[in-house]
């Protein structure tokens, strides 16, 4: 006999504000956020990536501060999508957005340092985002530094800090502050003009 999957119900809300009400809670569902099932394979890749000595590689990039990784661990090959820890690039590939000052150069610098190579991950403390990605720097193979430092030294990247993740904000903010003060990449362009985003 065939398994039928469960019958899905309806879409999960984000839950924007809760108040007191008559002694207990109420909440506000105001829109629907993603479905939370990719965040399952995100976990089974933050767990197989965490390990010591874990490898990726680079698929393709899908923007200046997002990538899409191939991995293996004992349940076989997968890929993930991995949004850099830390940063925020121009926007370049978002239907819904206008591309932004000096986007479609963070998009090419990152495809160019990024794809196809072998990469470590190194993760802050919470390691998947509400959208079913990866939170994490990555750095690769034969560098020092992550991309994540690489786009922020090069003015490629503005440091974005999302609480709780944070351990890597101080060392970018002086990276940032470098690259602001030499006007590299978009502090030449974009000056402080750029909305900021996440």
């Amino acid at each position: 006999m065939r398994s039928v999957p469960p019958r899905p119900g309806p879409p999960p809300a984000l839950v924007v504000a809760v108040a007191a009400v008559a002694g207990g809670w109420a909440a506000v569902r105001l829109w629907p956020v993603p479905d939370p099932l990719p965040r399952g394979a995100a976990a089974r890749a933050a767990a197989a990536l965490a390990a010591p000595g874990a490898r990726a590689r680079v698929v393709r990039t899908v923007d200046g501060d997002t990538a899409e990784l191939a991995f293996s661990d004992a349940r076989g090959a997968a890929r993930v999508t991995v949004r850099y820890l830390g940063v925020d690039t121009p926007e370049s590939v978002d239907p819904d957005e206008p591309v932004q000052c000096f986007g479609p150069e963070a998009s090419h610098r990152n495809r160019a340092w990024a794809t196809g190579r072998r990469v470590r991950l190194v993760f802050d403390r919470e390691r998947v985002d509400p959208y079913g990605r990866l939170l994490a720097a990555l750095v690769v193979e034969g560098q020092r530094r992550s991309l994540s430092e690489r786009l922020v030294a090069g003015g490629y990247a503005r440091v974005l800090t999302i609480a709780p993740n944070g351990a890597t904000a101080p060392a970018l903010r002086r990276l940032q502050e470098r690259a602001r003060e030499d006007r590299r990449g978009l502090w030449s362009v974009c000056g402080d003009a750029l909305p900021s985003g996440a």
